[in-house]
């Protein structure tokens, strides 16, 4: 993403919300313009983290938006990351799973059938989710855009320099409580600590400008590390779910993750 607007900390938040949500929606145009036009699997990544760094701030701004606007941004949000989700998870399983593996063994029939299989259900995710992703450009976007005209008017009192912080605090806590469910293993309470992980790292480059240095270095440096290794934990998770998708044996899988989380839980 291109370098994000300045904040200061005697800004109100609404203004801030309003500069950051043009640079994001911004950044997510882009992106869609870019998938209209080619098939990048970076392009279908890129798209996906502009979105979560729109979420991220859609989020941390939350309590100055109306409920109806707030609701808004995060379904169209929402569903924009879930259309382009399945086709970023079939990227990654070619990529890192079935391509290293029939790089070594070329011509082992199982594994050309299994990318062959792979392949197929990537293009028809695709289509899909092009489909879905030119509706969302048509309607949902430019109602978004209309909504930063609106809350452009809006005043308050509050400013940034307490503001912000007390959001990044409220946003870690909850990262905290997720860290503690997280630790029985389950996949779904591990997605949710590394979503919960994301979107205080993004909030926290968002607001980056007004938060003390111990937010912006320290804390942050934690996320990135985390944000990793949870990465890695669910790749690995997503790769089973796939892998069986594609062996016609989904039903055999279980929720457990299949390597510990106990360590990366401890950073």
């Amino acid at each position: 993403m291109s370098r994000q607007p300045a904040l200061h900390r005697k800004m109100r938040p609404t203004r801030a919300f309003v500069i950051l949500g043009d640079h994001g929606l911004r950044a997510v145009d882009k992106r869609l313009e870019a998938l209209l036009h080619r098939d990048e699997i970076e392009d279908v990544h890129q798209l996906r983290v502009a979105i979560r760094h729109l979420r991220a701030v859609t989020w941390a701004f939350g309590p100055v938006l109306g409920a109806h606007v707030k609701a808004r941004w995060k379904r169209t949000l929402h569903d924009m990351a879930g259309a382009a989700g399945p086709v970023r998870d079939w990227d990654v399983f070619i990529a890192e799973t079935l391509a290293p593996a029939l790089e070594m063994q070329p011509n082992d029939p199982v594994l050309t059938t299994l990318v062959q299989t792979a392949q197929a259900r990537r293009v028809a995710d695709h289509a899909e989710m092009m489909e879905k992703l030119a509706h969302y450009r048509q309607s949902p976007l430019p109602i978004l855009y209309r909504d930063l005209i609106h809350i452009a008017s809006e005043t308050s009192d509050e400013r940034l320099k307490g503001f912000a912080p007390r959001r990044i605090r409220k946003a870690r806590r909850h990262v905290r409580d997720l860290a503690r469910i997280a630790r029985d293993g389950q996949t779904d309470h591990v997605h949710k600590l590394r979503i919960g992980n994301k979107r205080l790292r993004y909030a926290i480059e968002a607001l980056s400008d007004v938060l003390p240095g111990r937010y912006r270095k320290r804390l942050r440096k934690k996320l990135v590390a985390r944000q990793s290794a949870l990465g890695d934990l669910i790749d690995e998770s997503v790769a089973r779910r796939l892998m069986a998708e594609c062996l016609g044996c989904a039903d055999a899988l279980h929720d457990a993750l299949p390597s510990d989380p106990q360590n990366v839980l401890r950073q």
